[in-house]
């Protein structure tokens, strides 16, 4: 359903900065633009019942979060409605290959990598942080696929 929903978002987003075939009249008063938010959002859930760990086996405070030149990254835990989401600020200074290896106490890491490149984005909205090829290692995952950040993923992690 959230999926559903961030598409039809998207897809909104995405139209309504549409240029027109007139350039020269452009008026962006009424264009509703999305804000650039460069971050990784982790969901992390118990493939067995849907729960979110993070509400019932994984400590915020066992969480390492590296990037892909092994620096600790500084990450928050967020509440949308009922998903609670590992936030990961996505470093913007340059694009290109990134990734982050996420390890938790009493569970085993896994690596989060994707492509990033600059977009000026149209008349009225953008530069925005274009994502592709985002893979996830050892676990299964969900993907809501977006072109741009903020970048959703579910991850799959089974319990013992």
């Amino acid at each position: 359903m959230k999926n559903a929903f961030l598409l039809f978002i998207t897809i909104a987003f995405i139209y309504s900065c549409k240029s027109d075939d007139n350039p020269t009249n452009l008026d962006c008063s009424l264009v509703l633009c999305a804000a650039a938010d460069n971050n990784l959002y982790i969901e992390l859930i118990n493939p067995e019942n849907d729960e979110s760990l993070l509400d019932e086996s994984i400590e915020a405070s066992s969480i390492e979060i590296l990037d892909e030149q092994n620096n600790e990254v500084s990450f928050g835990i967020e509440q949308y409605s009922t998903v609670t989401y590992v936030k990961v600020p996505v470093s913007i200074e340059t694009f290109g290959s990134k990734s982050f290896l996420v390890n938790f106490e009493g569970g085993n890491p896994f690596t989060i990598s994707f492509d990033t490149s600059f977009s000026e984005g149209g008349e009225c909205c953008g530069p925005y942080t274009l994502v592709e090829n985002v893979e996830v290692d050892n676990f299964s995952h969900d993907l809501i696929e977006l072109s741009q950040l903020p970048l959703f993923i579910t991850i799959y992690i089974p319990q013992p």
